[in-house]
């Protein structure tokens, strides 16, 4: 990926079918568990999202801290399962993760859920959003998923940051742009076990009630 590529010239490339959040998740799927599909790639640049489809998030977003914690830790088993069926797929899937500091409340949240996820076989990496200055000249990086050889998610949200759907783009080149500059971060990234330790244990985000005593 040339360093003068912009964001722009990247945006210019996402252009294809408008799927709604239903037929996203759908098309998704029976994409992601194709034979012959060997790697992912995913990046998430914004800072907030809304999961209410998520119970701990909803106990985050309750302020119950402590809840929102005990149910990220019930689902790792079933995490446990899911990269197992991952790795006997012969997939390897690769997140990388935008952060900027200080941390927002849901951040806080989700670097928690994305250790777990981490621990039970994810691939995971941190990249501070200093480091996207070059591609970033005209507006942050859009929420993007890169599947097998040649197929591209922008994943669409509301001004709440709720997924709403996704521009679905089938093309080798467009899919390989992707994968380079992902890869790129992946590889000046940290990864999240160590990013967790230097800046998240023991944070509790703002809004979230004290520890009982």
């Amino acid at each position: 990926m040339s360093d003068t590529t912009s964001i722009t010239e990247l945006r210019a490339s996402i252009s294809g079918d408008e799927l709604t959040l239903d037929e996203y998740l759908a098309d998704f799927n029976e994409r992601f568990w194709r034979p012959g599909n060997t790697i992912a790639w995913k990046l998430e640049r914004r800072q907030t999202f809304r999961q209410p489809e998520s119970p701990s998030w909803n106990a985050f977003n309750a302020g119950d801290w402590d809840r929102s914690l005990r149910l990220l830790e019930e689902r790792r088993p079933k995490l446990r399962d899911y990269f197992d069926r991952v790795a006997a797929h012969g997939f390897s899937v690769h997140r990388v993760r935008v952060v900027t500091e200080p941390l927002s409340p849901y951040l806080v949240w989700e670097l928690n859920s994305l250790l777990i996820r981490h621990q039970a076989g994810a691939a995971v990496s941190i990249v501070n959003a200093d480091l996207l200055e070059q591609w970033e000249r005209n507006g942050p990086l859009p929420e993007i998923f890169v599947i097998g050889p040649d197929t591209v998610y922008e994943v669409e949200y509301d001004s709440e940051g709720e997924a709403v759907g996704a521009i679905r783009c089938i093309d080798r080149a467009t899919a390989d742009r992707w994968m380079i500059l992902i890869d790129a971060l992946d590889r000046s990234g940290e990864q999240i076990d160590a990013y967790f330790d230097r800046a998240v244990a023991g944070l509790r985000p703002a809004g979230c009630d004290a520890p009982s005593v």
